[in-house]
């Protein structure tokens, strides 16, 4: 609320306006130190727990393989490739969900085994004299190398998409185009933001998956790039963040939550049995059983915490 009140106070008067939180005006102290009150009052009793937005999830790779098996995601259909468009332009180059209806078809170079991806304005980067000493963000990724072909490449299928929109993107400042129903085409007519946001939600309740935005494509990429052990330099680069927000998206797999846990748990070599020699006791008598038990390797065994059964064949 309060900073709702200062973003009120800032359109009215601009510069000159009041700034309550500003440590500098002492007109303002006493609420300051009862906003602070409050607020601690508030984290003891839980409310921001309770309160705590829902987190982005990643889209997992079993989910990926779905959508492909389920034609979600592919050049069947017109439809489908514009999926497809959009799923990688959010994985592969770290998009949010705003930053799709900024592009244009000049953001992209498509080469014999490479999409690059150059981009205009985003969250991070406006153009204007703040950012003189920032450079745009530009992505260069290699689906594969040269003199190879593979299943589901994406070089071929953005090259599909974009000759088919290049004709009707010129006169248009758009990249996302309507899809036709009934022929692999597109319409004369940009795809607005509520429904390019409203692709992923779609696929994700055709595919019978919980639902997830187009926010979760760009957590996609730093958190696989993070979970591979990439350098954080260039998942910087591939997700363009310039400062540790980076780190909300970085979500580590269960594997590396695991393994963490691991090296900081109690150790478990108490527990285990290790048997250095095994002994065939399938063809035993009862008297040479009755020997191998009680003065072979399982008399000088210490066992904890677990049940030992043994089974013996006789002769007869």
């Amino acid at each position: 609320m309060v900073c709702g009140i200062r973003r009120h106070l800032e359109e009215k008067n601009g510069a000159e306006a009041l700034n309550p939180l500003n440590n500098s005006d002492r007109r303002f102290t006493l609420f300051r130190r009862a906003l602070d009150a409050e607020m601690k009052d508030a984290t003891i009793e839980g409310l921001h727990v309770k309160n705590k937005k829902e987190e982005k999830e990643s889209v997992t790779e079993e989910e990926e393989e779905l959508f492909w098996n389920l034609n979600l995601l592919g050049m069947s259909t017109a439809k489908s490739l514009l999926n497809t468009v959009y799923f990688y332009n959010g994985k592969l180059f770290g998009l949010r969900g705003g930053e799709h209806r900024s592009l244009v078809l000049t953001n992209f170079e498509v080469g014999s085994n490479f999409v690059k991806f150059e981009e205009n304005s985003c969250k991070t980067f406006h153009g204007g004299l703040t950012d003189l000493k920032y450079i745009p963000k530009v992505v260069k990724h290699i689906c594969h190398p040269l003199g190879e072909t593979h299943e589901r490449c994406l070089v071929e299928m953005y090259k599909l998409y974009i000759g088919l929109v290049q004709t009707i993107g010129k006169d248009c400042n758009a990249f996302y185009f309507r899809p036709s129903k009934s022929k692999l085409r597109f319409e004369k007519a940009p795809v607005g933001i509520n429904k390019l946001n409203d692709i992923l939600p779609e696929m994700c309740k055709a595919a019978g998956l919980k639902r997830k935005t187009s926010h979760c494509l760009c957590v996609n990429c730093a958190s696989s790039l993070f979970n591979a052990g990439v350098e954080e330099k260039l998942i910087r680069e591939r997700a363009g963040h310039r400062s540790d927000s980076l780190f909300k998206y970085e979500k580590p797999s269960k594997e590396k939550i695991t393994e963490v846990s691991s090296v900081l748990g109690p150790s478990t070599s108490a527990t285990e049995v290790k048997i250095s020699e095994e002994k065939d006791l399938s063809c035993l008598t009862s008297s040479d059983a009755q020997d191998v038990v009680s003065a072979g390797p399982l008399n000088s065994c210490s066992f904890a915490n677990c049940s030992v059964k043994i089974k013996v064949q006789y002769l007869q």
